[in-house]
C-alpha cells in the first residue's frame, strides 16, 4: 500500500483501557475511527458521518482480525494497535487526552467521609 493511501488519524483517545480496549479518533477528512479489542479480536470501523452514530461503532468495518486464537484476551495497548495496523492506518504518535465528562467527579463532595 502506498503511504498516501493510508487512513490518516489526527486525534486518538482511549475510551476504555480495560476489557474491551476502545480507541476512538478523527481522521484528517473528518471521519471517525473506532477500534475495539475484545475476546482476542481487533475490529476497526470507519464512519464518515459527523457526528457518527454510536460514537463510530456503527461505521464500516475496515479491519477484523482474531489475534488471540483462544479468544480470551481483552486488553491491548495503543502501541500494539498502531503496530498491527501500520500498513492501513497512520495513527498519531501520542494519544489525545480524553476530555472530562460532566458526569465524572473531579473531587470528593464536602460531606464525603473516608
Amino acid at each position: 500500500m502506498n503511504p498516501s493511501d493510508k487512513i490518516k488519524i489526527v486525534t486518538a483517545t482511549i475510551e476504555s483501557h480495560l476489557c474491551p480496549t476502545v480507541v476512538v479518533g478523527k481522521s484528517d477528512d473528518g471521519g471517525t475511527i473506532y477500534a475495539r479489542y475484545r475476546w482476542g479480536r481487533l475490529v476497526i470501523r470507519l464512519d464518515p458521518s459527523n457526528p457518527p452514530p454510536h460514537g463510530g461503532a456503527a461505521g464500516a468495518w475496515i479491519m477484523d482480525q482474531q489475534l488471540d486464537p483462544e479468544g480470551l484476551a481483552g486488553c491491548i495497548s495503543y502501541d500494539e494497535i498502531r503496530e498491527l495496523t501500520s500498513e492501513l492506518i497512520e495513527w498519531p504518535d501520542e494519544l489525545t487526552p480524553r476530555p472530562r465528562r460532566e458526569s465524572e467527579a473531579t473531587s470528593f463532595p464536602e460531606d464525603y467521609e473516608a
